[in-house]
């Protein structure tokens, strides 16, 4: 049974996350999260210390939903080859779905995505912190799903560092075009194709002939 202080803590980080998301972190104050949250400000300080406090509950929070979503869409593309080698329109269908679904997140959390990838990287040490380290174990996750692919015979063949690297160019790469997406409104099909063309040009195996 889930207890009313659960249901409280977790009213707060999510009102957090679409305040700071839509207004920044330091235009957010205590009151604008406690009336999104539709709780009194007093009600706030039983739970967090302050704004900074509340922020690094909600970048935990987001990260751990953003890193489950990505590696849910991963593995749904693995079972699609149910064991035989993949040519290379099967790894370009592969590649559109994953960015596609990347895509996907930034229109339905955009408020999540502003917080990971725009906010806190200078607002204090501890903040900061806490979001570089979500940005490296999302970089690694991808750079192990790179390697994932090459030893699976998916893409060309790479080496460990070759892999981290590409890993956590493809991270930078897709947060910087999403912002790209979100702030110049270009069409996102448009770009999801650039990227996967731009992607595969590095990492698809070579064509026998060609």
């Amino acid at each position: 049974m889930v207890k009313k202080k659960d249901i409280v803590r977790k009213r707060l980080i999510d009102a957090a996350i679409k305040v700071i998301g839509t207004k920044g972190f330091r235009k957010t104050t205590v009151p604008m999260i406690t009336k999104k949250a539709g709780v009194g400000t007093g009600t706030f300080y039983l739970y967090f210390k302050d704004k900074s406090h509340v922020f690094g509950e909600a970048v935990v929070k987001i990260s751990s939903e953003l890193r489950n979503y990505i590696e849910d869409v991963f593995q749904k593309q693995l079972e699609l080859f149910n064991g035989r080698r993949a040519g290379p329109g099967d790894i370009t269908r592969a590649q559109h779905a994953i960015y596609s679904a990347f895509f996907d997140y930034v229109d339905n959390y955009r408020s999540h995505f502003m917080i990971l990838f725009r906010e806190g990287l200078s607002h204090n040490e501890d903040l900061a912190g806490i979001l570089w380290q979500t940005y490296k174990n999302i970089a690694e996750d991808t750079s192990i799903r790179v390697l994932t692919a090459s030893q699976l015979g998916f893409i060309r063949p790479m080496q460990r560092l070759e892999a981290k690297t590409i890993g956590w160019a493809m991270v930078g790469m897709l947060s910087q075009v999403a912002q790209l997406y979100m702030t110049d409104g270009y069409d996102r099909d448009e770009l999801v194709e650039i990227l996967v063309r731009f992607t595969l040009d590095g990492i698809q195996r070579e064509r026998s002939g060609v």
